[in-house]
């Protein structure tokens, strides 16, 4: 994962891996990019009331860009937190944690789980088990925003991609239904050539 910082109409990529934004893409050419096999998907958005995610921004990975393939990731608020079951649950999720997870808070300093509470912003990274279960072997605390008086926590989804619906640009990632905005952004992210 990485910070995407638009200046202008530059796209400029920070990350442990190297590699680019393209320009963007229109919903056709977005959605024949996550069409191919081993394409991922980072979507920010919101998760609406059904349990679908409307996505505003995507960045589509090809199976070719490993490099930048972690682990799936959601984020979102902490609601239903069970200390006791060591679970949670974020962007729909149950999520859940053992001594082999590495709990951090926004600056990188580990953490115990007590330091969770339902309402706080995360990002989960793991995998998603058979059961619907998602399995964390990383949880970061994360910042809120205060946007118009109101508390704003980030809600994104990354992980593989299944095109649903290629008219609408439905598509799915984990166990989640992804629809775009009606003004939604969509760019390839590309392995960055080296000399």
């Amino acid at each position: 994962m990485r910070k995407t910082i638009v200046t202008g109409c530059l796209v400029l990529l920070a990350s442990a891996g190297s590699a680019l934004a393209g320009p963007p893409l229109s919903l056709e050419a977005a959605v024949q990019l996550a069409s191919r096999p081993g394409s991922w998907i980072e979507s920010d958005g919101d998760l609406l009331a059904d349990g679908t995610f409307q996505g505003k921004e995507y960045e589509i990975y090809s199976a070719e860009n490993e490099a930048e393939l972690e682990e799936a990731a959601i984020y979102g608020a902490v609601t239903d937190l069970n200390r006791a079951k060591s679970t949670m649950r974020v962007l729909g999720y149950v999520v859940t944690w053992d001594a082999q997870t590495t709990l951090k808070d926004e600056n990188k300093r580990q953490i115990l789980s007590s330091k969770l509470k339902d309402g706080i912003g995360v990002k989960v990274q793991g995998s998603l088990d058979p059961n619907g279960t998602f399995k964390a072997t990383k949880i970061k605390l994360q910042g809120e925003k205060n946007v118009n008086g109101k508390i704003k926590i980030k809600e994104k989804i990354f992980g593989p991609v299944t095109v649903l619906n290629a008219r609408d640009g439905h598509m799915r990632v984990l166990n989640t239904t992804i629809i775009p905005r009606p003004n939604a952004s969509f760019i390839e992210v590309t392995p960055q050539l080296t000399n």
